[in-house]
């Protein structure tokens, strides 16, 4: 399965990045986004396995990690990485934006 991420998924992950390089360092922000693509990479093996949230879009399911959520839907053949929110955001706010 492949996966594709949103522009604004791409812009979350950007943010991050930035927000623990400023914060943390160099090597806390490599290990940081380490671990996230390492989630995003166990998505694509059994992504059905992970909690539903239709409340917010339909067929959403999101998946933790650290301090953030990732919130994605899955086809057949492709993972889309709608978001990566940190876990006190308000998600129904970011995604209206």
């Amino acid at each position: 399965m492949k996966f594709v991420l949103t522009e604004a998924a791409l812009a979350d992950l950007r943010s991050i990045r930035a927000y623990t390089l400023e914060r943390w360092g160099t090597e806390q922000e490599e290990r940081y986004l380490r671990t996230l693509w390492s989630r995003i990479e166990a998505l694509r093996g059994e992504p059905e396995r992970y909690r539903l949230r239709e409340d917010l879009f339909p067929g959403c399911r999101i998946a933790a990690e650290g301090s953030h959520v990732i919130l994605f839907h899955a086809t057949f053949e492709i993972l889309h990485i709608v978001r990566v929110l940190h876990s006190a955001m308000d998600f129904r706010h970011q995604l209206q934006d």
